[in-house]
């Protein structure tokens, strides 16, 4: 009789924790997804440099990613795109731009921004970006289109 009462609240434990699963995994599916998505994403290039001693320098390159306003949007989600695939970890923020530094060195001011170029090469075949608006309720928009990190688009965002 006790194994059947074991048996029995084990079932019961199961079949709970199988439908919560099954109800958390809804409320997550049903999270709203709106049109249009992020819209006019442009992406500049900004460079910095240091003189340092010695006729030597430190600079950097900075990839800035801006988008138009989202009616309706508290905040700003930022997904990585990889080779690999897309991530899971999402950047949350409530500005409309995006900075990330793409190449740096330091070498000799003679030597202007040495390996500039084949750094953004790299980084640009490598990662992308894309966006998406939370809106009130936590509704989202729909993904923008990605964009490669370390290239400038065209036209430069006001």
């Amino acid at each position: 009789m006790i194994d059947v009462r074991v048996n029995f609240v084990a079932a019961v434990g199961i079949l709970t924790f199988a439908l919560l699963a099954a109800a958390c995994g809804l409320k997550a599916e049903k999270r709203a997804t709106v049109s249009p998505p992020v819209q006019n994403l442009s992406a500049v290039l900004e460079d910095e440099v240091h003189d340092l001693p010695r006729g030597e320098i430190k600079w950097s390159t900075y990839w800035r990613l801006c988008w138009d306003n989202y009616d309706g949007a508290s905040e700003y989600e930022l997904q990585a795109l990889t080779s690999e695939g897309a991530s899971d970890k999402l950047r949350r923020q409530s500005e409309r731009c995006f900075r990330l530094e793409v190449a740096a060195g330091q070498n000799a001011k003679t030597q202007g921004l040495r390996d500039r170029e084949l750094q953004l090469a790299m980084r640009a075949s490598e990662l992308a970006y894309r966006v998406r608006a939370v809106l009130a309720g936590g509704s989202t928009s729909e993904w923008s289109q990605p964009l490669s990190v370390a290239r400038p688009t065209i036209n430069e965002h006001p």
